[in-house]
């Protein structure tokens, strides 16, 4: 039977902390969190600021797949990006683990205690 490690909401956020490429979970977390925002922003254009909310309920059909669209585009060139950065700071981390900090230690021992 397999074993199914339970991922926490810091780890699908930011994956790197975890030493994880950014994944599915990840993305599908930003696109969300995109369109929430979107539709929020234009509600608060439409709704609070226009004080048209009939108007947004109303324009919903198109607000909502243009929202969506954007929120996917976005998303997916984050996600093309945070690849790139992930493998850098996982990279950047593994530098910092262990051997590379008493590597460090042993460097600065070697160049003595300034009097």
């Amino acid at each position: 039977m397999a074993h199914h490690r339970r991922v926490s909401l810091g780890e699908i956020v930011f994956p790197y902390k975890a030493q994880r490429p950014f994944g599915v979970a990840s993305f599908a977390f930003v696109f969300l969190m995109l369109l929430i925002e979107v539709e929020l922003l234009v509600f608060v254009a439409l709704g609070l600021v226009g004080h048209r909310i009939d108007l947004f309920l109303d324009l919903q059909t198109g607000i909502l797949p243009a929202a969506a669209l954007v929120s996917l585009v976005a998303s997916g060139v984050f996600a093309w990006r945070a690849r790139a950065w992930t493998r850098a700071r996982i990279a950047s981390l593994r530098d910092w683990d262990g051997a590379a900090t008493s590597s460090y230690v042993e460097k600065l021992a070697a160049r003595g205690r300034p009097s």
